[in-house]
């Protein structure tokens, strides 16, 4: 296993798909081109990067060119986090693997998926065993949660979470300008580590959880916040949760 940084990350952007070029290009590199490469449509615990359109592309040109197989962790971005159901749709790459897992029960129950390609799919009935594969009322919760991206409700809300998520991006940014702020969709990353480091990540979720908010911290050195509200919240309970993450920002 070979870790590349990602496209952006606390020490600035890098170039990885040029270094993987650079790697599988050479007979000498002492990196082999691998079985696959395993990327992350948002860099969730990393701090909340999102990785852009072109840089997917670039790395789904270059892992066919190799015939290297790109699996999309979903785990955290999938199920509509981002927006649109998957968080590497609006880059219109198709990848050969998709992991999905957490929120795809629809109600934090025990259920994982592995999507496939049809044709690498060569698992035998019983073969692909583990902890996290269903039981029946996992897969009667999947099924609920599925079928609500066939309502306009849903699809509502979704859209004007994302959009109140923007206004308070816009909030955030003018209370400090020292702070840093990424996600896409419903999930949010506070980056602090210019504006206080994680003695203020840590101070803010405190206060926040006194107030009633629980907030993650994630990232190096846990200096960034991670909002991620239920998709389903509703607008004034989102307003509520993210005045208290306001005022912690504004009091920390």
């Amino acid at each position: 296993m070979t870790f590349v940084p990602f496209e952006d990350g606390p020490l600035g952007p890098f170039d990885s798909i040029g270094l993987i070029e650079r790697l599988w290009a050479d007979p000498s590199s002492g990196t082999e081109p691998p079985a696959a490469v395993v990327v992350e449509a948002v860099q969730m615990e990393g701090g909340v990067y999102p990785a852009s359109r072109e840089w997917l592309r670039r790395l789904r040109e270059i892992t066919e060119r190799h015939g290297v197989l790109l699996i999309l962790d979903e785990i955290q971005t999938g199920c509509g986090r981002t927006g649109a159901f998957f968080g590497f749709e609006d880059s219109g790459i198709v990848p050969d693997i998709v992991t999905v897992s957490k929120s795809l029960s629809g109600y934090g129950l025990p259920l994982s998926l592995t999507l496939f390609r049809r044709e690498l799919d060569l698992w035998q009935p019983g073969e692909h065993t583990g902890t996290f594969r269903g039981n029946q009322l996992a897969f009667v919760a999947a099924t609920a949660a599925c079928e609500l991206w066939q309502t306009s409700d849903f699809l509502t809300g979704l859209r004007r979470g994302t959009e109140r998520f923007t206004r308070f991006r816009a909030d955030a940014g003018a209370l400090d300008s020292g702070l840093v702020l990424r996600g896409r969709g419903m999930v949010l990353g506070i980056d602090t580590a210019r504006a206080g480091g994680a003695e203020r990540a840590e101070r803010v979720q405190r206060h926040a959880f006194e107030h009633g908010l629980i907030v993650e911290r994630c990232g190096r050195h846990d200096e960034v916040l991670k909002v991620m509200p239920p998709l389903t919240i509703a607008p004034d309970l989102l307003d509520e949760g993210l005045g208290i993450l306001l005022d912690a920002l504004q009091a920390n």
